[in-house]
């Protein structure tokens, strides 16, 4: 990409992050949307090429995308080693920040950000995770809940047909019957006075298969 192209995309991306749209956080739905999820993976790439790049504007834009989302990195344990690394806004504004120190205007929109995110507080929404699952994988994630919480895990990915997955209480027994919902397949169940929950997702295709997983 041409260096004003560049500039360009960068430009565009940091003014859809800055518009008036309602976050998706604000929708009536408690899940993942595929709008959510596009700004999300949005904020993600922009945000691995700012870091390669040292480009403080990109990290700026992908922080921008990432809360304009609504959603935020999962903290599930993965049973299993992960190799796709999720970007935090926050980190990126602060990396932003050291990058764009000789940049005054830039550093003042940087700290904007951040002040904003202060005022407003913090909005948490869905937590959200990409996985790759190897062909015929089965990879097992563990969460954790408060007693009497209404919880949800799903899954979203171009090859729903190949993806299933079950989450188990602590005697192993099923806590939830993964439905259709919509583009995901979703499971919602009423945590009990064990906190702990596993979930065991399974590639049932003789390929590899990507798929991002999202839970409350």
């Amino acid at each position: 990409m041409t260096h004003p192209s560049k500039r360009l995309l960068l430009t565009v991306l940091l003014a859809f992050g800055a518009c008036g749209l309602p976050p998706a956080v604000a929708q009536p739905a408690a899940r993942v949307t595929p709008l959510m999820l596009q700004q999300w993976r949005m904020g993600q790439e922009l945000g691995r090429y700012g870091l390669a790049q040292s480009d403080p504007h990109a990290l700026l834009a992908a922080a921008r995308l990432q809360r304009l989302s609504g959603l935020q990195p999962s903290r599930a344990r993965l049973e299993a080693d992960n190799d796709l690394v999720v970007l935090d806004a926050a980190n990126l504004l602060r990396e932003a920040r050291v990058l764009a120190r000789d940049q005054p205007a830039l550093l003042a929109l940087i700290d904007e950000s951040m002040a904003v995110r202060r005022r407003r507080g913090t909005v948490i929404g869905p937590q959200v995770q990409p996985l790759l699952m190897r062909a015929l994988d089965t990879r097992p994630i563990l969460l954790s809940y408060k007693p009497g919480q209404k919880a949800f895990f799903g899954i979203t990915s171009d090859r729903m047909q190949d993806i299933a997955f079950s989450v188990q209480g602590p005697q192993n027994q099923p806590l939830c019957e993964p439905a259709p919902a919509g583009a995901e397949l979703l499971c919602e169940w009423v945590s009990g006075e064990v906190p702990d929950v596993r979930v065991v997702v399974t590639n049932r295709s003789s390929n590899a298969v990507m798929l991002t997983f999202f839970h409350d």
